[in-house]
This record gives C-alpha cells, structure tokens and sequence, in this order.
C-alpha cells in the first residue's frame, strides 16, 4: 500500500491537533407575541437560565404539546431559572390570516397564565428549519428543545410525553 507524502502529511498533522470541537447550535432570532399580545424576541427576550420550548409543527401535534406542558408543570413551578414556551412553528401567513390563527389560539387558552407562555413563532421554513437542524420527520412529532438563556440549544427530545422523555428534559434542564 502506497501513500502520498501529502496524505502521510495530512494524517500526521491531523494526529497531533486537538480536535474541533463542534459549534453550538443557537436558536435563530424570531419576533414574536405571546397570546397576551406582550412582544417577545426569541431568543433575545429570554429571562430565564433554562428555557423549554415546546415545538409542533400543525394543529394535530397540539394536544401533545399540552400534554408536555402538563408533565413540566412541576419542572416550570419549582424554579424561577426554568421556563417553558409553548411554541408552534407556523410557516408566515398573511396578516389577516395570523389574526385568525392567533384567534383561534387564544380561543383553546383562555387561561392568561397559559397565554403568556404560548409564542406563535410565524416563520421563513428555509431560514428556521436548517438552522434546527428539523427534517421532515421531526415534523411528525412534538419537539422539545432545551437552550440556555442566550438561546444556545442544550438538547433535544423528538416525541409524546412519557417517564423517559420528561426525566431527559429534567436532565438538560438542571446541568
């Protein structure tokens, strides 16, 4: 087996060098309004060390969602450090046709509690779901991101609320 004196230089200097450490994934910078109408930029407007974001990509996925919400009310409630968002990604419609959406939402949450916690997040799906690294199939479930409060994304949990996955978040949540 022959090697080039470039690959020979290539695999000795690759030897030597401490590996790259890979680059945090940072949740992209969206404008936003809870439910109250009270204006937000995610992640910019975060106040809490630890955020989760409850992610659903259509209508079906809410109840799920609501079910998240439920298994970490305890998690949300036991420390000011922790928040949870309730986050529907929601390609960019029109301005009347927010108007119903939001509408709609605030029909299902009338809780005001709840509604500051839920932040319809009107995207460009090239821009956003790239930069979440979301395929196709992550749509098919809830997601659950964890990011610090800069918005750098500590973990995340594909799938409906069970023991496992809520102990997961719990996890991420109090590193």
């Amino acid at each position: 087996m022959r090697i080039s004196i470039f690959t020979a230089l290539v695999l000795a200097v690759g030897f030597f060098l401490p590996p790259v450490a890979a680059q945090d994934s940072t949740f992209p910078t969206i404008k936003a309004r809870t439910l109250n109408k009270d204006r937000i930029t995610v992640p910019k407007g975060f106040t809490a060390a630890r955020n989760i974001l409850l992610l659903s990509f259509g209508r079906d996925m809410q109840e799920s969602v609501d079910a998240w919400d439920a298994a970490l009310a305890s998690v949300r409630e036991s420390s000011d450090n922790v928040q949870v968002y309730n986050a529907p990604l929601i390609p960019k419609p029109n301005g009347i046709i927010r108007g119903f959406i939001n509408g709609g939402f605030r029909g299902i949450y009338k809780d005001e509690g709840m509604r500051d916690r839920v932040v319809i997040l009107y995207i460009d799906e090239d821009e956003v779901f790239p930069a979440l690294n979301i395929s196709d199939d992550d749509k098919l479930q809830p997601l659950v991101m964890i990011t610090d409060q800069a918005g750098v994304i500590l973990g995340r949990i594909a799938g409906v609320v069970d023991d496992a996955n809520v102990a997961r978040v719990t996890e991420l949540v109090t590193q």
